[in-house]
């Protein structure tokens, strides 16, 4: 559905202003990025067509439909005009097209198909989105996108070129899984992007695809290249200023998670308030990432400051019914929901950030306040997880155990997609080693927690920030350390800073580990570490004193 971020008026009012025949230098002073594509157009429409591309590179999708659409006002044959404008209802890795919107989009294609300025390139440019949207969106979208990936292939086959190969990259990934094992085909949109990045590495397309093409656990480290540049390609693009975060948060470089996705809210918050918009098109994706590296970084106040801004954006909805629930959108979470449609976007990430507040804060009074909506299967789960600990850890084995029971019928419901059905188990699993450690019986609940990190190590890569909130392996640790059974936690805390690096409450039972097991200077190397990540979190939490006190011991027995 095409709604509006939040337009930027002082850029609106650049890009009516353009002329459309000016230089490149004009189109990077804008701060979206530069790109060009020669299109067979009327050359007066060049640069507010490289405008276009830039946006829709960077997926500012209403703003890039608004300049496609003053180049298809300036020259109504422009079919590359309206090719853009049909993209603009195509959005990888986010939710899928309403039925309106592809309607929309199939309208445009047409428009595109009779246009008369086009060359046999840009003809099978559009048969390519035609496939996206044929019929107004006959068959499965998975099938078309397919289709879509397959065209491109061909247009890729015929015409090589930079432009493309990022769409064509960019189709491949489209149609990837979430969570899916590393592939031949994703090996092939990575070094497409790659290829694009060496001949101009200030490209806003192959900086912004090669962060998604790495953004996993093996590959993070391959897109930190783009992560540091993306966000000085295009300053002005909230996105654009977010999207180094997946691979900051990948990596546990949580300073600089923070600080870029402060930059995207600030930058966001301009463009709404400037254009007098409703503050629900605020970029509340990058204030969800920015609250879990601000949790990471010790900093709880303030994470807590930014559910309040959820919270209250939440009940600023005039309507809270969120979209219709899908196995899909069950599969990518919040990647899915809370970018761009509305209410979700505000619904979903208000659930999500008091969600995770409420696990990694251990602050279990707070979990009477969260919303009844949404309703959908994976936030049912997630709230019954909470209701579990939060029972367990009053010592109510009761309540814990039926909470447990509850995300097992969920687990167990069919027409799930497998990664969903997987997430789903490990929460079971979890909240059933809760409810049976309360209860006395240490077998069962190491047993479940056995079943759930064999689960989250069968799934290549869960997406950041870690959704369930704390990973399994960082959450059996520190139930093994309250068996007083420090070598197996050492080595399930090892396991998780492997999949999730820097995570400091890791870090911090590494250290508890060592200590347990009279390591005094391992206990006391890993202390140290933990406190530097930790060195801006707030001043009251009770691991600093603990990481304190031991370092402090420590120095005077070793004199």
């Amino acid at each position: 559905m095409h709604v509006i971020f939040g337009v930027a008026l002082s850029l609106l009012m650049t890009l009516s202003g353009l002329n459309m025949a000016s230089g490149a230098e004009d189109l990077q002073s804008l701060g979206v990025g530069h790109v060009h594509m020669n299109i067979s157009c009327s050359s007066a429409v060049s640069r507010n067509f490289d405008i276009a591309l830039a946006l829709l590179h960077n997926f500012w999708y209403p703003r890039a439909i608004s300049t496609f659409d003053q180049v298809i006002q300036a020259d109504p044959e422009c079919a590359m005009a309206y090719w853009g404008a049909a993209m603009t209802y195509n959005h990888p890795f986010w939710d899928a097209p309403t039925q309106t919107d592809e309607q929309s989009a199939w309208a445009l294609v047409q428009k595109g198909m009779k246009a008369k300025e086009k060359s046999p390139r840009e003809k099978m440019y559009i048969d390519a989105v035609a496939a996206l949207y044929r019929d107004a969106g006959a068959g499965t979208r998975s099938a078309r996108d397919k289709a879509y990936m397959n065209d491109m292939a061909a247009l890729y086959a015929s015409y090589p070129n930079y432009d493309t190969k990022l769409f064509y990259a960019l189709s491949i990934l489209g149609t990837i899984e979430e969570g899916s094992p590393w592939s031949a085909q994703q090996a092939l949109a990575a070094r497409l992007i790659e290829q694009v990045y060496a001949h101009d590495p200030r490209n806003p397309g192959a900086l912004h695809y090669m962060i998604h093409a790495y953004d996993d656990p093996v590959h993070a480290a391959q897109g930190l290249k783009a992560a540091r540049a993306y966000a000085e390609a295009a300053p002005a693009v909230p996105h654009a200023l977010h999207m180094p975060s997946h691979i900051f948060t990948r990596l546990g470089y949580w300073e600089e998670s923070a600080a870029t996705n402060e930059k995207a809210w600030r930058v966001s918050e301009s463009d709404v308030n400037g254009a007098g918009e409703f503050g629900g098109y605020r970029d509340f994706h990058s204030l969800n990432y920015l609250q879990y590296a601000y949790i990471q970084l010790g900093r709880y106040t303030d994470a807590k400051r930014l559910t309040g801004i959820f919270a209250a954006q939440y009940q600023a909805l005039p309507n809270k019914t969120t979209h219709p629930d899908t196995p899909d959108l069950e599969v990518r979470h919040l990647r899915g929901r809370t970018i761009y449609a509305l209410p979700d976007r505000v619904v979903y990430g208000y659930f999500d950030t008091l969600a995770r507040y409420i696990m990694e804060s251990g602050d279990w009074q707070l979990a009477s306040k969260l919303p009844p909506a949404p309703a959908s299967r994976d936030f049912a789960a997630m709230r019954f997880q909470i209701e579990a600990l939060a029972a367990a850890k009053r010592k109510d084995a009761p309540a814990a155990r039926a909470a447990a029971h509850r995300i097992v019928i969920l687990s167990n419901e069919a027409g799930q997609r497998p990664l969903a059905q997987k997430i789903l188990t490990i929460q079971a699993k979890e909240a059933q080693a809760e409810a049976a450690l309360v209860s006395g019986d240490w077998q069962k609940a190491i047993a479940n927690m056995n079943d759930a990190v064999r689960i989250e190590d069968s799934i290549y890569a869960l997406s950041q920030p870690p959704y369930p909130p704390i990973p399994a392996h960082e959450l059996y640790g520190t139930m093994l350390l309250e068996l007083k059974r420090p070598v197996q936690a050492q080595e399930q805390f090892d396991d998780s800073l492997k999949r999730t690096p820097g995570r400091p409450m890791a870090i911090y039972g590494l250290a508890q580990s060592a200590q347990a097991l009279g390591d005094n200077p391992t206990a006391a190397r890993v202390y140290a570490q933990f406190l530097q990540v930790w060195k801006t979190a707030d001043r009251s939490l009770p691991e600093i004193a603990v990481a304190k006190r031991f370092l402090a011991s420590n120095q005077t027995s070793s004199r």
